[in-house]
């Protein structure tokens, strides 16, 4: 995937996006509710990118997807 910053959300966007807290995203993170497109950086203070399609799949109402088979 090429680094096209529209597609990419950073750990605050991302928080943002769903409304949630940072514990609530590193929860959902180890949990496998959600996938870290790339980690830069070592530890706790590792940056942690997103894709965004993949945020937005998170804030879309499950009966809103229409399957596409």
């Amino acid at each position: 995937m090429n680094l096209n910053p529209d597609l990419i959300l950073d750990r605050t966007e991302a928080c943002r996006t769903l409304g949630i807290s940072r514990q609530t995203l590193l929860s959902w993170i180890r949990k496998g509710k959600l996938r870290i497109w790339k980690r830069v950086g070592q530890g706790s203070n590792a940056a942690l990118l997103f894709e965004r399609r993949h945020i937005e799949e998170l804030t879309t109402p499950k009966e809103a997807i229409i399957p596409t088979n």
